[in-house]
């Protein structure tokens, strides 16, 4: 009986500091990286917004242009935006409040990130 509950002490132990450890590494990530570790590519902000968002294609993409493609929560295209890079500006004035789905695609139509905002009125 010793045995057993001293062995799983010590393995409850090893799980502990195996958390932990993870915990410490994840706390290192740089900010441009989503919750999977992927490298951010683009950056949508202010969220939620009401009357413009900006999407900003961060530095390391060496000159590469997308699509954005934006769909409302049922799935429907509501805008496309072609040939992007840098920084862009969406008006807001013909969206309704709600959550909003974006992806971005390389100019071959590849998902390359995809993400959400809200609009707020």
């Amino acid at each position: 009986m010793w045995r057993t509950s001293t062995l799983l002490f010590i393995f409850l132990l090893s799980l502990c500091s195996l958390s932990t450890s993870a915990q410490q590494s994840a706390k290192t990530l740089p900010a441009t990286t989503d919750s999977d570790g992927g490298v951010k590519i683009i950056k949508a902000y202010p969220n939620p917004a009401n009357s413009r968002i900006f999407f900003e294609i961060q530095q390391h993409n060496n000159g590469r242009v997308y699509d954005l493609i934006v769909y409302n929560f049922l799935g429907k295209k509501v805008d496309q935006l072609k040939n992007i890079s840098g920084r862009t500006t969406v008006d807001l004035g013909a969206y309704y409040s709600g959550v909003y789905i974006f992806q971005l695609r390389d100019r071959d139509g590849n998902l390359v990130e995809s993400g959400k905002f809200n609009v707020v009125k």
